[in-house]
């Protein structure tokens, strides 16, 4: 399997320990409720509350157009779009990658 250069950068970052420092910890809230989040890499904290807050809002559009108020449900729903979204993303940047393999490739060609 082919490794994904779009999506090393970020998964590293969240990977990449600290410091022997204390971990870091980041309290958000998504879908009304609370949780603390540890983090053990040098991910920003206005980050992940930025990410929190779109997982938020992502759960209310799909709970506003759902027939369930069960939480689980909807998080489980949110998290097949945000994968589809991601797979999608993901086939997109592969694409890319390819045609401007391919481009550089003719240039030195020539």
């Amino acid at each position: 399997m082919r490794s994904n250069p779009c999506s090393k950068l970020y998964r590293n970052s969240l990977r990449r320990p600290l410091s022997k420092s204390r971990p870091r910890t980041v309290d958000v809230e998504i879908y009304d409720q609370k949780y603390s989040i540890v983090l053990k890499s040098s991910i920003p904290e206005s980050d992940v509350r930025k990410l929190a807050e779109q997982v938020d809002a992502r759960m209310r559009d799909i709970a506003a157009q759902s027939n369930t108020a069960d939480s689980l449900k909807i998080a489980v729903l949110t998290a097949l779009h945000l994968a589809q979204e991601y797979d999608e993303l993901q086939r997109n940047c592969e694409q890319k990658t390819d045609q401007w393999s391919r481009a550089l490739e003719q240039v030195l060609k020539k």
